[in-house]
């Protein structure tokens, strides 16, 4: 499966460097066929922001309220492990790719 790329149109995106071309900040990755970059879209943009605040506030809400390390760990580290492992699979296979607009320096 792969995926298209906006510029020229051909399937030239693994779900790993769809993951691994960024957000709309970033200066994206080059695609292989025509060799303009590429980013993921408003969608990843969206929902990445929404489970990194949520992820954010629980380990904030949980250093605290709870005295014990081990707590700390369960409900403040692991859900923003969570997180960044579901926003890494959401970008890989979720979303279009967009054009960037930030050039690469």
């Amino acid at each position: 499966m792969k995926h298209t790329c906006p510029h020229c149109g051909e399937k030239t995106f693994t779900p790993i460097q769809k993951a691994l071309c960024g957000g709309m900040s970033s200066a994206g990755k080059p695609c292989q066929g025509c060799g303009f970059r590429c980013v993921n879209g408003k969608l990843c943009l969206v929902v990445n922001s929404i489970t990194l605040a949520i992820a954010m506030v629980m380990v904030f809400i949980t250093y605290f309220t709870h005295d014990s390390k081990m707590d700390i760990l369960l409900f403040g580290v692991v859900p923003l492990v969570i997180a960044y492992v579901f926003n890494f699979v959401f970008n890989m296979f979720v979303g279009k790719l967009i054009p960037a607009i930030k050039r690469a320096s």
